[in-house]
Protein backbone atom coordinates (compact mmCIF):
# COMPACT_ATOMS: atom_id res chain seq x y z
CA UNK A 1 0.00 0.00 0.00
CA UNK A 2 0.94 3.29 -1.15
CA UNK A 3 1.16 6.35 1.38
CA UNK A 4 -1.99 8.61 1.72
CA UNK A 5 -0.85 12.35 -0.17
CA UNK A 6 -2.22 15.43 2.71
CA UNK A 7 -4.75 17.23 0.91
CA UNK A 8 -2.99 20.39 2.23
CA UNK A 9 -1.18 22.02 -0.74
CA UNK A 10 2.26 23.38 -0.87
CA UNK A 11 2.32 27.22 -0.90
CA UNK A 12 5.31 29.02 -3.11
CA UNK A 13 7.35 31.29 -1.79
CA UNK A 14 5.82 34.93 -1.73
CA UNK A 15 6.99 38.08 -1.84
CA UNK A 16 6.02 40.08 1.50
CA UNK A 17 6.28 43.36 -0.13
CA UNK A 18 4.05 42.77 -3.44
CA UNK A 19 2.40 39.25 -2.46
CA UNK A 20 3.48 37.88 -5.93
CA UNK A 21 4.08 34.18 -5.42
CA UNK A 22 7.16 32.53 -7.16
CA UNK A 23 8.34 28.80 -8.29
CA UNK A 24 11.23 28.84 -5.95
CA UNK A 25 13.00 31.00 -3.27
CA UNK A 26 15.67 31.78 -5.54
CA UNK A 27 13.41 33.26 -7.90
CA UNK A 28 12.04 34.66 -4.91
CA UNK A 29 14.98 36.70 -3.96
CA UNK A 30 16.20 37.47 -7.41
CA UNK A 31 12.65 39.65 -7.70
CA UNK A 32 13.06 41.84 -4.48
CA UNK A 33 16.90 42.52 -5.21
CA UNK A 34 15.82 43.62 -9.09
CA UNK A 35 11.95 45.18 -7.39
CA UNK A 36 12.57 46.15 -3.88
CA UNK A 37 16.26 46.73 -3.54
CA UNK A 38 17.43 47.88 -6.48
CA UNK A 39 19.38 51.72 -5.86
CA UNK A 40 17.38 54.37 -7.69
CA UNK A 41 20.46 56.21 -8.66
CA UNK A 42 23.06 53.27 -9.83
CA UNK A 43 20.41 50.51 -9.84
CA UNK A 44 22.83 48.65 -7.24
CA UNK A 45 21.05 45.32 -6.05
CA UNK A 46 21.43 45.08 -2.91
CA UNK A 47 20.24 41.82 -0.55
CA UNK A 48 17.65 43.76 2.06
CA UNK A 49 15.58 46.44 2.50
CA UNK A 50 18.33 47.49 4.91
CA UNK A 51 21.42 46.94 3.08
CA UNK A 52 19.58 49.33 0.51
CA UNK A 53 18.56 52.33 2.78
CA UNK A 54 22.63 51.97 4.01
CA UNK A 55 24.05 52.31 0.48
CA UNK A 56 22.09 55.08 -0.55
CA UNK A 57 22.84 57.22 2.71
CA UNK A 58 26.47 56.26 2.21
CA UNK A 59 26.96 56.52 -0.86
CA UNK A 60 24.59 58.71 -2.24
CA UNK A 61 24.20 60.82 0.60
CA UNK A 62 20.58 60.30 0.51
CA UNK A 63 18.07 59.59 2.48
CA UNK A 64 15.45 55.97 1.93
CA UNK A 65 11.88 56.45 3.72
CA UNK A 66 10.35 53.46 2.09
CA UNK A 67 10.82 50.30 -0.14
CA UNK A 68 10.09 51.11 -3.81
CA UNK A 69 7.09 48.88 -5.19
CA UNK A 70 5.72 47.85 -2.42
CA UNK A 71 1.88 47.86 -1.03
CA UNK A 72 1.38 50.86 1.82
CA UNK A 73 1.76 49.73 5.36
CA UNK A 74 4.89 47.13 4.16
CA UNK A 75 7.19 49.63 2.74
CA UNK A 76 8.72 49.91 5.81
CA UNK A 77 12.71 49.18 5.52
CA UNK A 78 13.09 48.52 8.94
CA UNK A 79 12.31 44.96 8.83
CA UNK A 80 14.73 42.78 7.80
CA UNK A 81 13.79 40.60 5.03
CA UNK A 82 15.64 37.89 3.05
CA UNK A 83 13.33 36.09 0.31
CA UNK A 84 10.96 34.23 2.77
CA UNK A 85 13.16 35.23 6.19
CA UNK A 86 12.08 38.05 8.16
CA UNK A 87 8.71 38.17 7.26
CA UNK A 88 6.65 39.05 10.02
CA UNK A 89 4.61 35.36 11.33
CA UNK A 90 1.06 37.37 11.96
CA UNK A 91 1.30 38.21 8.20
CA UNK A 92 2.23 34.37 6.97
CA UNK A 93 -0.51 32.80 8.89
CA UNK A 94 -2.95 35.73 6.85
CA UNK A 95 -1.62 35.13 3.71
CA UNK A 96 -1.46 31.28 4.09
CA UNK A 97 -5.40 31.41 5.61
CA UNK A 98 -6.11 33.63 2.41
CA UNK A 99 -4.62 31.40 -0.06
CA UNK A 100 -6.02 28.44 1.46
CA UNK A 101 -9.53 29.91 0.89
CA UNK A 102 -8.88 30.95 -2.52
CA UNK A 103 -7.93 27.08 -3.35
CA UNK A 104 -10.95 25.80 -1.55
CA UNK A 105 -8.87 24.18 1.23
CA UNK A 106 -10.54 24.40 4.51
CA UNK A 107 -9.10 26.41 6.92
CA UNK A 108 -8.31 26.41 10.84
CA UNK A 109 -9.55 28.86 13.12
CA UNK A 110 -6.79 31.18 13.84
CA UNK A 111 -5.05 30.50 16.24
CA UNK A 112 -4.65 33.17 18.86
CA UNK A 113 -2.13 35.76 19.16
CA UNK A 114 0.31 36.65 21.80
CA UNK A 115 2.67 39.08 22.08
CA UNK A 116 6.12 37.46 21.46
CA UNK A 117 7.68 40.13 22.80
CA UNK A 118 9.55 40.83 19.15
CA UNK A 119 6.45 42.25 17.63
CA UNK A 120 5.23 39.58 16.44
CA UNK A 121 8.50 38.90 14.12
CA UNK A 122 10.12 35.53 14.17
CA UNK A 123 12.80 33.61 11.91
CA UNK A 124 10.92 30.76 12.35
CA UNK A 125 11.05 28.10 9.78
CA UNK A 126 14.31 30.00 8.16
CA UNK A 127 16.20 26.39 8.15
CA UNK A 128 19.49 28.47 8.35
CA UNK A 129 20.19 27.20 11.65
CA UNK A 130 19.20 30.13 13.72
CA UNK A 131 16.81 29.84 16.61
CA UNK A 132 13.87 31.69 17.40
CA UNK A 133 14.14 34.12 20.44
CA UNK A 134 11.58 36.54 22.26
CA UNK A 135 13.31 39.76 22.43
CA UNK A 136 11.24 43.63 22.97
CA UNK A 137 11.35 45.65 20.78
CA UNK A 138 14.73 47.81 21.99
CA UNK A 139 16.88 44.61 22.03
CA UNK A 140 15.28 44.13 18.61
CA UNK A 141 16.53 47.30 17.42
CA UNK A 142 19.71 47.01 19.09
CA UNK A 143 20.28 43.81 17.60
CA UNK A 144 19.46 44.47 14.07
CA UNK A 145 21.84 47.91 14.21
CA UNK A 146 24.62 45.67 15.29
CA UNK A 147 24.22 43.42 13.00
CA UNK A 148 24.12 46.27 9.98
CA UNK A 149 27.41 47.99 11.68
CA UNK A 150 28.95 44.27 11.20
Amino acid sequence: MGKKKSKKTELKPWCWYCEREFEDEKVLIQHQKAKHFKCHICAKRLNTAGGMVIHVAQVHKENIKAVPNAFPGRDTPDIEIFGSLGIPEEDVQDYEQRMREKLGEPVAKKPKQHNGGAGGYSNAGNGGGMHSVDLDPEQLKQQLEQHRLA
